[in-house]
């Protein structure tokens, strides 16, 4: 085991003004550190969780290029991730899409850039039990394109969380 841990990411972008923005919007993430072109800021108490810069030679890149597709972010349990998706869409910050993997369940955001941005949290008890379920033949069956699992109505499961549906419940949304 390993004392690594993923600190942030490193975002290039033709327009850090929009990008510092919606990621201070949609993270409640504040600037550490800004110059004229280049910000650092963070939602807790690391000194920065993302790094967003433009050198003034970014490029769009392709829909299909190869390299990062997506950063996931993991909250506490179904509950909280329907918090999440109350408060961004309060911001008018909408998923692309909501997709129960049956062992977590994920909301997809595009920040201004078009990367895919991934909340998330775990639907099982356990991490060990997430783990026993990435072994399983259940895991196989979930994981065939296009979605990866079962597609969900997000505002079912703010619907649900307000009307004190266990977590269990909250967690098998979509299936």
């Amino acid at each position: 085991m390993t004392s690594l841990q993923i600190g942030h990411f490193g975002l290039r972008t033709k327009d850090v003004d929009r990008a510092v923005e919606w990621y201070g919007r949609a993270f409640g993430a504040d600037v550490r550190f800004r110059n004229e072109f280049a910000a650092f800021m963070s939602f807790d108490d690391e000194h920065h969780r993302f790094v967003i810069w433009d050198d003034g030679e970014t490029e769009d890149r392709p829909a299909a290029a190869g390299g990062v597709d997506h950063i996931g972010f993991m909250c506490r349990d179904p509950g909280d991730l329907a918090e999440h998706y109350e408060r961004l869409k309060n911001l008018g910050i909408e998923p692309t899409s909501a997709v129960n993997h049956h062992f977590t369940s994920s909301l997809y955001y595009r920040d201004p850039d078009g990367n895919e941005v991934e909340i998330s949290c775990d639907n099982l008890p356990t991490k060990q039990a997430a783990a026993d379920f990435m072994k399983s033949d259940a895991m196989a069956e979930a994981m065939v394109p296009p979605f990866f699992g079962a597609e969900f109505n997000p505002d079912e499961l703010v619907r649900l969380r307000r009307s004190n549906a266990p977590t269990e419940q909250l967690a098998r949304i979509g299936l």
